[in-house]
């Protein structure tokens, strides 16, 4: 299977360094453009069968401005194992003021504070990756997620830390996924 993960477009939050997580956040100017030529990139490398959707607005947003470019006749699934990871009352907060260590860590302050663990995140992730096992192994799929969804993607995917991974807003990153072995 061909996987290809594209990460939303540009948001005033991401501009802004600002913590999104679930916010239901648009692109900005530079997003749409960024996502449109996503779009078009795909529309000259690939033919996807499968699109899969993270249901927050800023993801939907960048389908859309990829479906301007590339005309798309398959299924779309809107899926929330992939929506960004929850950082309950940090969102909203710019990220230099996030002690993302101290954030990763599994206690009881950050239960509180509303954050998903990321045990939480693998899990719901694991669970995804599980699901397009059932796909024809012959497809590509399209994903369009967030930041922290797809940096665990890629570190189930290569076995990285995800303090390896970068993903930038509506770049494409591509995977051959052989679930046979």
């Amino acid at each position: 299977m061909k996987l290809i993960l594209i990460r939303h477009g540009e948001t005033e939050e991401n501009a802004n360094h600002i913590v999104g997580g679930l916010d239901d956040s648009k692109l900005n100017k530079k997003g749409i453009e960024q996502a449109k030529k996503a779009g078009k990139e795909l529309k000259e490398k690939y033919k996807i069968d499968m699109i899969f959707c993270s249901p927050l607005k800023r993801c939907v947003e960048t389908l859309e401005n990829i479906l301007d470019e590339y005309p798309f006749e398959g299924q779309i699934f809107m899926s929330k194992l992939i929506e960004e990871r929850d950082f309950g009352e940090y969102i909203g907060m710019e990220d230099v003021l996030v002690d993302w260590d101290d954030i990763n860590k599994i206690n009881k302050i950050n239960r509180e504070m509303g954050v998903e663990s990321l045990p939480e995140l693998e899990k719901r992730i694991n669970l995804f990756l599980e699901d397009l096992k059932l796909e024809d192994e012959n497809s590509t799929v399209l994903v369009v997620s967030h930041d922290w969804a797809i940096r665990m993607m890629i570190s189930k995917i290569t076995g990285k830390d995800l303090d390896e991974i970068r993903v930038d807003n509506a770049a494409i990153n591509e995977f051959e996924i052989d679930y046979s072995k």
